[in-house]
């Protein structure tokens, strides 16, 4: 049988209510005393630490530190192995692989496709042709005395054709050298590869310039155009007042030229030296 519940009267929720009212405890917690054995136990305090991340170790889209550090590595090793040319030191050769990596390639295809000239990095033709095919474009040739047409297609109809003679070379200054004709415009297969490789260099700087990726030119190519354009500066007359601040107008200009471009700090020798670069920069691209 189950115990009936109790019932509380009037009277006894009063006594309930007065025992729980806080006026039935004239200490409150605030004015409490501990009791003489008390010992307090403080809670340990906390130092907050900062602590700082160098930006050489923070991965970014174009930076893995770890991948840097094992090119550096390789870059090193293939120095010491005496396989690559003796200009080529861990520097260069660690520019070329990071050139590489950014366009898909493997350390080994990295140093062999790439060259320095006057300080730029260019692709070799054989790599630049491969890299077109990697962006879905086909080639064909056809190959004439002393002249080279290129076309260049892909599966969503896209084409381009444009052509190279070696009339054209000789009037842009690329085939002699202090000897004479260059060795690569000898007739037979090398002329034939050089008129190649520049039709191809137009038609990738024309219209499809993504496919040179971290390059500037085609090295075969810049090979015969960059002391061209050199011997040119150099036989320039010094400019008058040529270390003063450069002009608004010349800054203003190289701005027009290149939005990409915003010269600060330099003089007026170095501005007419870059306008002169990016000029002919323009001209490649326009063909």
């Amino acid at each position: 049988m189950e115990k009936p519940a109790a019932i509380l009267t009037l009277e006894d929720k009063k006594i309930i209510d007065d025992t729980l009212s806080p006026a039935a405890y004239p200490q409150t917690l605030a004015s409490a005393q501990p009791p003489a054995d008390y010992i307090d136990i403080k809670t340990p305090s906390v130092t907050k630490k900062e602590f700082s991340v160098s930006v050489n170790a923070i991965k970014t889209n174009f930076f893995d530190p770890v991948v840097w550090e094992q090119m550096k590595g390789m870059a090193e090793v293939f120095k010491a192995s005496g396989a690559f040319p003796a200009e080529d030191n861990a520097a260069k050769l660690l520019v070329k692989m990071q050139a590489g990596r950014e366009m898909g390639m493997t350390p080994i295809e990295s140093v062999k496709s790439f060259y320095f000239v006057k300080g730029t990095i260019n692709i070799f033709g054989a790599a630049a042709q491969r890299r077109l095919r990697e962006h879905g474009w086909n080639i064909k040739y056809k190959d004439e005395p002393n002249k080279c047409t290129a076309k260049i297609f892909n599966e969503k109809g896209e084409k381009y054709t444009d052509s190279l003679t070696f009339e054209e070379a000789e009037k842009s200054g690329w085939t002699k050298g202090t000897y004479g004709l260059k060795p690569g415009w000898m007739e037979g297969a090398n002329r034939k590869l050089k008129l190649r490789y520049g039709v191809i260099s137009l038609l990738i700087k024309t219209y499809v310039p993504e496919v040179l990726g971290s390059a500037v030119d085609i090295a075969e190519v810049a090979m015969d155009a960059a002391p061209v354009y050199e011997a040119y500066k150099n036989q320039l007359p010094a400019m008058p007042d040529g270390n003063q601040p450069a002009t608004e107008a010349q800054i203003a200009t190289i701005e027009a030229i290149d939005p990409l471009v915003h010269p600060i700090n330099i003089t007026r020798q170095e501005a007419r030296d870059l306008l002169i670069e990016l000029t002919n920069k323009k001209k490649g691209k326009n063909g």
